[in-house]
């Protein structure tokens, strides 16, 4: 039993090794500028973690009957880990010349991921909530994790400030779901309400809206998404290319879990409910996503916008209740993650030679850089969804889940968003292809292998998943199923 438990949970107790070593390593060697052993740590860990979850494909087992090991939970955590590997390689070279201390930063990265693993199996409000704020203080240091940063700590603080008070939101939901129902686990809860849908019904609706309330703001969705465009633009690159990726994928997989196994999917009124609600979430995120980025100047804080945009497309899958809904939204979700850390591998290829991150500064860039211009591209319009990339396959499957469920109009508000995104990203386009290279930043632009690698992997992803779409989505599928039986 004990071997059997271990094995369940190999990702997360490698990662925790990984974390345990780092931040060993930087009490026994302190000054750690300049030397890479605790990247080395950081992507071992990673790659480690990544290979176990591997081998515990098809698994569906329970550990401590709070955490589930499901085909579903092996695809978050490792699109989780693919995505901690590539931010890991953005990070290598800032981190090596800029961060005090490396081992903390790569043992917090790890933590954070421990607790993504830990979001895609809860099965337990509990679980689920001790998981988040593992997530959410190591996300709080990560972003304070570069001191001698401008403006750093003050998006630390005002991110504190935000996430405390919608994680104690949060929280005061969940309690309430336990007085009506009397338990803390999914199944339970679900088979409590099936039970007494209606007479619970009153009740259960403002719980619901708590809790909804807390998972919004954990993947930015409108109206709990004011702070990220001012902590995106106040942080190093690499944290915000973190805090892009890494809460949206652990927030979407509560949402699709808590959602889908603790309320009713068929018709009835809870079902009704929590639906309408999630579509307006939808459909607002996405619009305000969008029309916000239209008016930035500033990269990061347009990426921003974008990535606020960004969840309101799988909530989509999440509303189709169907399991081509949900397989179409971790399409999309793996698509997300690919095109948004190479943009951010770009961004901080730019970044390091310019200092800048004004759209302005990206004049020329085709000329200077021809491969990063050329992956900058790609990823923006696979954010887009201009085929042949793979945010287009994934749309696609998303809005014909949509349509599949009758929700038509939904699938065009998600059809108009792309157009709308597409005047966002081509501000950047332009710059890099259209507007004349400035005297002064002339000269090639220099790029690190570890950046390069990150851009490359991002990039050949993109391509890659657009190419093999079909099987990728029938392995999605397997994931989905899990989520209806």
């Amino acid at each position: 039993m004990l071997k059997q438990t271990l094995w369940l949970l190999s990702p997360e107790l490698i990662l925790l090794l990984a974390a345990v070593l780092a931040l060993v390593l930087d009490i026994l060697r302190p000054h750690q500028r300049g030397k890479r052993l605790a990247s080395f740590i950081g992507l071992g860990g990673v790659i480690g973690a990544l290979i176990a979850s591997g081998t515990l494909w098809r698994c569906n087992l329970a550990v401590w009957h709070a955490l589930a090991c499901d085909t579903f939970a092996i695809v978050i955590k490792m699109c989780a880990l693919v995505a901690a590997g590539i931010v890991i390689l953005i990070a290598e070279s800032i981190v090596r010349s800029r961060c005090r201390h490396q081992g903390v930063f790569y043992a917090l990265l790890l933590l954070s991921m421990l607790a993504i693993t830990l979001l895609a199996g809860a099965t337990n409000l509990i679980m689920l909530f001790l998981a988040f704020e593992l997530l959410n203080v190591t996300a709080y240091l990560l972003a304070d994790s570069f001191r001698d940063e401008n403006g750093s700590t003050e998006a630390a603080i005002k991110y504190l400030l935000y996430g405390a008070t919608m994680s104690a939101v949060m929280l005061y939901g969940m309690s309430w779901l336990y007085g009506l129902t009397g338990s803390t686990d999914l199944a339970d809860i679900a088979a409590n309400l099936g039970r007494a849908e209606n007479t619970l019904r009153p009740a259960v609706l403002p719980a619901l809206i708590l809790v909804t309330a807390g998972l919004a703001f954990k993947t930015s969705a409108v109206p709990f998404h004011q702070w990220a465009p001012d902590v995106y633009e106040s942080i190093p690159t690499p944290v915000a290319a973190f805090l892009s990726v890494g809460p949206t994928i652990g927030g979407l997989a509560v949402i699709l879990r808590v959602l889908l196994t603790m309320l009713p999917t068929v018709p009835g009124n809870l079902a009704l409910d929590w639906r309408t609600l999630l579509m307006a979430i939808s459909a607002l995120t996405m619009t305000i996503g969008n029309l916000g980025a239209l008016g930035q100047k500033n990269v990061k804080r347009l990426l921003a916008y974008s990535s606020i945009a960004q969840i309101g497309y799988p909530l989509i899958g999440a509303v189709a209740a169907s399991p081509q809904g949900v397989a179409a939204a971790l399409l999309y979700l793996l698509a997300y993650v690919l095109s948004n850390l190479g943009i951010f591998a770009a961004v901080s290829i730019v970044n390091n030679q310019t200092g800048s991150d004004a759209i302005r500064d990206y004049a020329g860039l085709h000329e200077r850089a021809p491969g990063t211009a050329l992956g900058l591209t790609i990823c923006l319009l696979s954010l887009g969804g201009v085929p042949p990339t793979a945010g287009f396959i994934a749309k696609l499957f998303l809005f014909s889940a949509a349509i599949e469920r009758g929700l038509l109009w939904l699938a065009a508000i998600g059809v108009i968003n792309s157009i709308i995104s597409l005047a966002g990203y081509w501000k950047v386009i332009r710059a890099l292809y259209l507007s004349p290279t400035p005297a002064q930043a002339s000269e090639p632009v220099t790029v690190s292998l570890t950046l390069a690698v990150a851009s490359g992997v991002a990039v050949t992803g993109v391509l890659g998943m657009a190419i093999f779409s079909n099987q990728l989505l029938e392995l999605l599928q397997v994931a989905a199923y899990t989520l209806f039986r």
